[in-house]
């Protein structure tokens, strides 16, 4: 991750993911689905919080379509996601990723690692590039699969699943996890009025 990046608002909650997988996830926090609260609320927000990530150069303009897309990316994202925590994937989540991946110009540049690089474009496409470049990277490093939503439905936060047997299942157990358990136990006990 580059040092000069703004940590994530989540540290709190788990530890980052290696390298630049911090920054896709990020990316993918970069809304609270609880709350609603969303960092990229108009083409200008979006525009500064990739650029001082390094996902867009200084002079690009994003239009109200960028936005859309970058949104509808994050959400096909966040729905794919589901597959590395044993969910069931929304229907089409990867299909609307590839059609996504498909309409981004990626090259490989040769250096040590090689890696993929999106061509300079006008509009969000260069970004989208550079994140669809870290899936690739981690899915080559074997950090892919670990990188998770959280299982709580109102919830759905990225995290990456650093536990050993890679069984985590809550972006974090004190709150998620808990609420959840708390819901099954309730479900699961009797209730007072038909004790009596």
């Amino acid at each position: 991750m580059d040092p000069l990046a703004p940590p994530s608002s989540d540290a709190a909650r788990r530890p980052p993911a290696p390298g630049r997988l911090e920054l896709l996830r990020t990316f993918l926090n970069s809304v609270d689905l609880e709350s609603g609260d969303d960092e990229f609320s108009s083409p200008e927000q979006l525009a500064t919080w990739l650029r001082v990530r390094g996902l867009l150069s200084r002079g690009a303009a994003l239009a109200p379509s960028d936005l859309s897309a970058a949104i509808t990316f994050r959400e096909t994202l966040r729905d794919v996601l589901e597959a590395n925590a044993g969910h069931a994937v929304a229907a089409g989540a990867f299909a609307r990723l590839d059609r996504i991946a498909a309409g981004v110009p990626l090259r490989v540049q040769i250096g040590t690692p090689p890696r993929l690089e999106p061509e300079e474009a006008a509009g969000i496409e260069p970004a989208i590039g550079r994140l669809l470049a870290i899936i690739y990277e981690s899915v080559t490093q074997g950090t892919w699969q670990r990188l998770k939503v959280c299982r709580s439905d109102t919830c759905r936060w990225a995290f990456y699943d650093s536990s050993r047997n890679r069984s985590g299942a809550w972006c974090t157990m004190a709150i998620c996890g808990n609420r959840m358990k708390g819901r099954t136990f309730r479900r699961r006990r009797p209730s007072r009025a038909s004790a009596n």
